[in-house]
């Protein structure tokens, strides 16, 4: 099998996908493989405990990695990827959720660790996502020499380059001289994206949050709180690495609750009044 899936990987270089999509696609195939059979019902004993976990958008890049492998192994004709499809909401989620600070914490007062060290490390990493908008893959390849002239040197999408900057309670926790990663496991070896989607997902639970919450949940969550403290566009679009102006709006005005509260004050004026019973 590793033979394998080393040149399933060299068929995917070929075709010149991003580092990004050959990491996504390897893992996928690798924790799905297993030497089972690449067949309509393993993928669908697969894709059935997948969205239990992941949301929509994530599911379907899961399947896309799956049919492509299916297309490396030219089985693609015998799968019925109309009824595996079926198993995954067609369309993302209309409203996006966020949280708040005093959601925030409350994911920080609850906790799972068993060590103190870890428990302290994974309240730095929900304050990071919360106050600087980067994504899970950008967060865990924070070194602390990529603090420099008062920002963080940040490597983005299509090996992009961005400068964010942070508030001073977690610039104290930067040491520019090292020349480590700034969140880390055993050995010292830097965190995974998968672990600190499970910390958000365990802290969530405990905490008992009535709503879905990802590490991209903090990215909109800075984007609101920015909107509604009078940032402009531009300036959100420039801290969260967005090509289109198009994409952090809709981070923004496709807040469910700020949505549904400024639809709830039309009925709180005094005119509306009037015509309660």
């Amino acid at each position: 099998m590793k033979n394998n899936l080393t040149s399933y990987i060299k068929w995917l270089q070929d075709k010149n996908l991003s580092p990004n999509t050959l990491y996504i696609y390897q893992k996928v195939v690798n924790k799905y493989y297993g030497n089972k059979p690449l067949t309509t019902e393993n993928i669908l004993t697969f894709t059935k405990r997948l969205v239990q976990k992941r949301e929509p958008a994530t599911c379907q890049l899961y399947l896309a990695a799956l049919k492509s492998y299916a297309q490396y192994q030219k089985k693609q004709p015998g799968i019925d990827w109309t009824r595996i499809k079926n198993f995954i909401p067609k369309k993302v989620r209309k409203f996006f959720t966020t949280i708040d600070q005093a959601e925030l914490s409350q994911l920080k007062q609850v906790r799972f660790e068993a060590k103190e060290t870890t428990y302290q490390r994974n309240n730095l990493i929900l304050d990071f996502l919360f106050y600087s908008g980067l994504r899970a893959s950008e967060l865990v390849n924070i070194r602390h020499r990529d603090w420099e002239n008062n920002s963080l040197r940040v490597h983005g999408k299509g090996n992009k380059i961005r400068y964010v900057f942070l508030p001073d309670f977690l610039v104290k926790h930067l040491q520019p001289h090292s020349l480590g990663y700034l969140f880390t496991r055993w050995k010292g070896l830097k965190i995974i994206a998968d672990q600190v989607r499970e910390v958000i997902r365990e802290r969530a639970k405990l905490a008992n949050l009535k709503k879905w919450v990802s590490p991209h949940t903090f990215r909109r969550s800075f984007a609101t709180l920015l909107d509604r403290k009078g940032a402009r566009l531009t300036t959100i679009q420039k801290l969260l690495g967005h090509s289109n102006l198009e994409t952090t709006a809709q981070y923004i005005h496709n807040d469910y609750n700020t949505l549904y509260q400024d639809y709830s004050k039309l009925w709180l004026t005094p005119e509306r009044r009037q015509y309660e019973v």
